[in-house]
């Protein structure tokens, strides 16, 4: 069973709409929503292991222009 999470995102200045587009191409990423409060972007992601991720959030996330800081939360199934 894949591995779901929601990832909240703050971008920096006017970087976020860039950031959406860009986010949105990611494999692994199934939705994107521009927010009001403390986080610009929240990003639903699907991935098979940990491993992946990782990869998912700390490289190809992390590594958009514009984004700043993250904050996972992984999905539980009860």
């Amino acid at each position: 069973m894949p591995l779901e999470a929601f990832i909240l995102m703050e971008t920096s200045g006017n970087h976020t709409k860039t950031a959406y587009k860009t986010v949105t191409r990611i494999p692994g990423v199934k939705a994107v929503y521009p927010v009001t409060g403390p986080y610009d972007l929240i990003a639903q992601i699907e991935a098979n292991t940990m491993e992946e991720l990782n990869e998912l959030v700390m490289t190809r996330i992390r590594g958009v222009d514009g984004v700043m800081k993250t904050n996972t939360a992984i999905v539980f199934n009860l």
